[in-house]
């Protein structure tokens, strides 16, 4: 009788097994409940498998998302999830990452992102109509999240370089050569902090708090800033007595 028993669970728990491997990711994905500024579209594939045409976040469309869900993974109740997106013909981000989530943790490993830049200066409130050159490369090597601090950032470790960089702005072309920061965190706060070393005298910090990204800090023009700005300097308003214009988003 127990031998007969325990087949029987052996047969349940295989053919639970074959239903959740089977499952439609787009059936899956309905059950939950995804932020306001979040919002997927095109979802196919399974639960181990899934593809997703477009995932729209804060009005930044992410093309052609792949996630695979690692088996062995949940063997020890932590879901590791490998993610490819987007595409060199495609506008938007193109990158590839690795996630693992835990009851107190969410890490991201081998995070990299290529992505041009005047789709991140379109993003921003600017002062003056700008167009960006070039791209930006973000390469974050680990970082990890403790979910149950309010999402304290407790490590981080990552550059990010604007090659080629340039602006467009007042009919003209200005060449900026390279920028580029690191990515740590700052008081909890996962931050990117710009490089003061640049042709702008531009010091700037990025923060993501809680999914929301805001920067603040200040030009001051030096003696290498392009002289093809300095009409575009009254937009930004008043300087301090430092000599210094102050930014923010």
């Amino acid at each position: 009788m127990k031998k007969k028993f325990a087949i029987a669970v052996m047969f349940l728990m295989t053919y639970l097994g074959f239903l959740v491997a089977t499952l439609p990711a787009n059936i899956v994905f309905k059950q939950v409940t995804l932020p306001n500024n979040v919002s997927l579209s095109g979802i196919t594939g399974s639960v181990w498998h899934t593809n997703v045409a477009q995932v729209v976040v804060d009005g930044v469309v992410i093309n052609q998302v792949q996630a695979k869900l690692s088996f062995w993974s949940l063997f020890t109740l932590s879901p590791a999830i490998s993610i490819k997106f987007g595409d060199s013909f495609l506008a938007g981000p193109e990158g590839k990452l690795d996630i693992t989530i835990s009851q107190e943790e969410i890490e991201i490993d081998n995070l990299n992102v290529l992505v041009k830049a005047n789709e991140i200066a379109q993003q921003l409130t600017l002062p003056l109509p700008v167009t960006a050159k070039g791209d930006v490369e973000l390469i974050l090597s680990h970082a990890a999240m403790d979910l149950l601090n309010q999402n304290k950032c407790i490590a981080a470790n990552g550059v990010i370089t604007w090659s080629k960089a340039g602006v467009v702005a007042l009919d003209q072309n200005i060449k900026l050569n390279k920028l580029d920061g690191k990515i740590s965190c700052d008081k909890g706060v996962l931050a990117l902090l710009l490089s003061p070393e640049n042709k702008l005298g531009l010091t700037f910090n990025t923060y993501v708090r809680n999914g929301r990204i805001s920067g603040s800090g200040f030009l001051k023009p030096g003696a290498q800033f392009p002289t093809e700005l300095n009409s575009a300097l009254p937009f930004l308003g008043r300087k301090d007595n430092q000599g210094r214009y102050r930014l923010s988003f």
